[in-house]
């Protein structure tokens, strides 16, 4: 029998579930944005400039989420290219989800990955104790914590829900 574990979810929030299953990428400390087809835009409605080697890359026509993100304790990094455009070779959009396909979310994430080649990777979780061991090693090279997301939840969710879980601390 597997036993359910708590998540914590912010200073006051924890979640009891069990992450068995469930697909675990690293959770990247940039900027969140959406490719709409056409163009980049910040979570607060502007457009993002980009340069033309990342503009090029996109698929035109099709959605997808990401960050931008410069590498593990460099936000600001990050923020300046969303800002004021200031990309350093180190910037770049990661993907991790296609909002317009369809299935799991492993699913929309392959469908990202054959789009796009810049797509986050991701294990599946076999324990609480695997989740504890990839979130240290995320954590040992500096990175903030996981993003659990449901394996058989389907299709695209915007916003916050409990498919979908951030991991800061260690399970309990």
């Amino acid at each position: 029998m597997k036993l359910d574990k708590f998540i914590t979810l912010g200073a006051d929030c924890q979640v009891r579930t069990n992450l068995d299953g469930w697909y675990l990428s690293e959770k990247m400390d940039g900027c969140r944005a959406i490719w709409d087809g056409s163009n980049l835009w910040s979570r607060g409605g502007k457009i993002i400039s980009l340069p033309a080697s990342i503009r090029t890359a996109l698929p035109a026509g099709h959605r997808l989420d990401g960050e931008v993100w410069a590498g593990r304790e460099r936000f600001t990094e990050a923020r300046l290219a969303v800002q004021y455009g200031r990309w350093t070779r180190r910037c770049r959009f990661v993907a991790f989800d296609a909002p317009d396909a369809t299935g799991t979310w492993q699913e929309r994430v392959a469908e990202a990955g054959r789009r796009y080649g810049d797509v986050v990777s991701f294990n599946v979780c076999e324990s609480w104790r695997h989740a504890n061991a990839l979130l240290f090693e995320v954590q040992a090279i500096c990175g903030e914590g996981l993003v659990a997301r449901h394996p058989t939840a389907r299709g695209y969710e915007h916003g916050r829900t409990d498919n979908f879980l951030k991991v800061k601390e260690p399970l309990l």
